[in-house]
């Protein structure tokens, strides 16, 4: 059900699927003059909300309490303001960001606002347990922060170059670092592993995938920077190696949170497990693409 080919058939066409879609809107910023990139937000908010809701569900499943209809609302809330901080149709950001009031900070001040509001209701009105309470708010932050927040770096990515080709590409390389990463652990791992990493975490993950996941990451960093002409090789080594592990750690976190839970995938999608199993990494990577993306591009105390 699960072989190495229904896994490469399947991950060749979501790979095909969204690279049509991503080019699409890379056509459409042609012909109109806007960068909207409608397939762009359309996949990244079903990604988000559906990995969003894989994990809230199996908070449920091994008991653990947390608000979903929240954390949902507050992952939609976070992109609704990553997409107006992009396009920015009105005065009102710059206004905010003039005062210190950044958006993103406001909505992580509301989550945490609401969900405690919510918990104190139904301590004083449902009688909930206290400590269940507390750790239902927990819960529910984590889950947004995790999903939502470290998400809206793709969007940043996607969104560094006004030129939305540019943009594309930026996005195209971190994307395939990070994927690139992926395969080159599985393979060497499969083949050459022997000594374990994470016996407890993951007992199928070894040092030698390590080291293949980084080198397939820097190799493939590297290789693109030379063909787009973008970037030095240097630059390309330190930003593919900075990649590959920092998308490492998010598929060791996601194997802790699987393992707390104990399930084997967080969702249904044949020979991946689910959304959040595809997007473990590439979310953990983004912050650390999109600060060093920053720094190699713009002209600043750092460059």
């Amino acid at each position: 059900m699960n072989s190495p080919l229904m896994r490469i058939t399947i991950g060749a066409g979501l790979i095909a699927g969204t690279a049509a879609v991503l080019l699409a809107d890379v056509a459409i910023a042609d012909q109109t003059g806007m960068g909207i990139a409608p397939g762009f937000w359309l996949l990244l908010a079903t990604a988000l909300l559906a990995g969003c809701w894989e994990f809230f569900h199996m908070l449920r499943g091994c008991g653990l309490p947390c608000r979903p209809v929240i954390g949902m609302v507050f992952v939609g809330l976070l992109l609704a303001a990553a997409r107006l901080e992009i396009h920015r149709p009105s005065q009102i950001l710059p206004w905010l960001y003039g005062h210190g009031l950044e958006l993103y900070l406001l909505l992580i001040v509301a989550l945490i606002f609401t969900t405690f509001l919510a918990e104190i209701f139904l301590v004083e009105r449902a009688g909930r347990n206290m400590p269940e309470a507390l750790a239902s708010v927990g819960w529910t932050v984590l889950v947004v922060l995790a999903v939502g927040l470290l998400g809206i770096f793709l969007v940043k990515v996607r969104f560094l170059s006004e030129d939305p080709l540019e943009g594309l590409l930026y996005l195209g390389l971190t994307l395939g670092v990070v994927k690139c990463s992926d395969i080159g652990a599985y393979a060497v791992g499969s083949s050459l592993g022997r000594h374990l990493l994470v016996p407890k975490l993951s007992p199928k993950k070894t040092v030698e995938g390590l080291v293949g996941a980084i080198v397939a990451g820097t190799a493939v960093a590297v290789a693109i920077g030379i063909a787009w002409g973008r970037f030095t090789w240097v630059e390309m080594l330190v930003f593919g190696a900075a990649v590959s592990i920092s998308g490492i750690l998010g598929d060791l976190a996601e194997s802790l949170m699987k393992r707390a839970c104990g399930v084997k995938d967080s969702g249904r999608i044949p020979g991946f497990g689910g959304a959040l199993d595809i997007l473990d990494s590439m979310l953990s990577a983004g912050p650390v693409a999109y600060v060093l993306l920053v720094v190699l591009t713009e002209p600043g105390p750092l460059g």
